[in-house]
């Protein structure tokens, strides 16, 4: 058999497994073996090193203390604390409480690096509250799932730190290519519903005028957050100023964390013990899913089909810019059935050396990347923040409802995605400033 039809082959296995609904590990490293015992038995040697290297990378470290530190934050009351400053702010214009909305989804996504704590927190409090005022049920879900959709590009984004780790690129200098692109798509989502809402003013009704809040309300509303304000500049602030390394702060991230909690009266034994059981929760499946990915791309190696790959995709017309296109429609493809992590864990070893073969900056394809990720995100079927969404909706809001809602912010997303794109500066500057 030809290595071109191996190589088919083994791509198209993959993906008739996982869409059947087999775990992501399993597939990768299941179809992994099956390769290797039919055309190369002596590469299943390879496969131990991949289960014994593969956690003990130290800039893993980061992946649980930033999940813990983000699982505390969810029951710190920062998201019920910020709203009601939103509320009291900018409630009094139409579709205040969705812009508002997305502007609290965005200090979460600064302090918790992945995107379930936000849906899940804003669609608990935020939807209810849109509802009680009338708002138009597509504006509120929209906003929510755009806003916690941001968790993943905002630093300290898990995402980024896998990338980071394959690619071998800086992780503070991928936390600060996700700065701009992440504020600008907030932008995008809070002009977009502000402009919509001031032509069509049912959509997103003002606070009735006898809700009046007085100036030391409204401050008081907006000091109750410093605490959380802090906990972001200095968690950053540490990793960009060259104080800590992403895991050193990511320790004090979870330390602080802890401490908010415990001041606020907030660290009972029910939260904490929810707080670790997601982190490892979710870091297991991380872990699993880097070591399925490794045995995967071990074995393609070893069979040459990365090498066939490689000058395939460099023999393209179009030079770098075709070949990038092809790489972000494949990512946008792959978004609509397949975990975010696993996308970046299988993808990011292949594309890496066709980059480098292209001297691509591997820092601009990360940003491309995660902002791609976002559209992944909220595209059906699979739409990760979608069915994350759902689960803490009424019962009388349907997928189609949800699904519906969110076209024009995909929209958005295509747009923030086609200027990083074409303006790679959105970016790179700030990491070369900061550098």
């Amino acid at each position: 058999m030809s290595l071109e039809l191996v190589t088919v082959l083994y791509f198209l296995v993959l993906f008739v497994v996982l869409f059947m609904g087999l775990p992501v590990a399993f597939g990768l490293g299941g179809v992994a073996v099956l390769f290797a015992l039919i055309f190369e038995p002596r590469s299943l040697l390879a496969i131990p090193s991949a289960f014994y290297y593969t956690p003990w990378n130290t800039i893993l470290v980061t992946v649980p203390l930033f999940l813990f530190m983000g699982s505390l934050i969810r029951f710190s009351g920062i998201a019920e604390a910020a709203y009601d400053a939103v509320y009291k702010l900018i409630g009094h214009i139409h579709g205040g409480l969705a812009m508002g909305t997305v502007q609290v989804c965005t200090i979460f996504a600064a302090v918790t690096g992945i995107t379930p704590p936000a849906t899940i927190t804003m669609g608990q409090i935020a939807y209810p509250s849109m509802m009680k005022y009338n708002y138009d049920r597509s504006i509120a879900i929209g906003s929510i799932a755009a806003g916690g959709a941001l968790g993943a590009l905002i630093p300290p984004s898990v995402p980024f730190i896998f990338y980071g780790l394959l690619a071998k690129v800086s992780i503070g200098d991928l936390f600060l290519a996700g700065v701009v692109p992440g504020l600008m798509l907030a932008a995008f989502y809070t002009i977009y519903i502000g402009i919509r809402c001031r032509l069509q003013p049912h959509l997103g009704p003002a606070l009735p005028e006898d809700m009046k809040f007085t100036t030391r309300e409204k401050a008081q509303a907006v000091v109750n957050i410093w605490p959380f304000a802090v906990l972001i500049i200095i968690v950053l602030g540490v990793i960009w100023g060259g104080i800590a390394t992403p895991a050193e702060a990511a320790a004090f991230g979870a330390a602080g964390a802890f401490l908010i909690n415990l001041v606020y009266g907030r660290l009972t034994w029910p939260v904490l013990r929810e707080s670790l059981a997601t982190t490892v929760r979710l870091t297991g499946m991380g872990l699993w899913i880097l070591i399925g990915a490794n045995v995967y791309l071990n074995i393609f190696n070893t069979l040459g089909s990365q090498d066939l790959l490689t000058e395939l995709v460099l023999s393209m017309p179009g030079g770098a810019t075709g070949v990038m296109l092809m790489m972000m429609f494949i990512i946008l493809v792959l978004g609509m059935f397949m975990d975010d992590w696993a996308i970046i864990m299988l993808c990011t070893p292949l594309f890496v050396p066709i980059l480098d073969e292209l001297g691509v900056d591997k820092l601009w394809f990360g940003a491309l990347f995660i902002v791609n990720i976002q559209i992944a995100y909220l595209t059906p079927p699979f739409g990760f923040v979608l069915f994350w969404l759902k689960s803490v909706m009424p019962k009388g809001v349907s997928m189609g409802d949800i699904y519906g809602s969110v076209g024009p912010f995909v929209v958005l997303q295509f747009i923030g995605l086609m200027l990083v794109f074409f303006f790679p500066a959105i970016a790179t500057w700030l990491p070369g400033v900061l550098d």
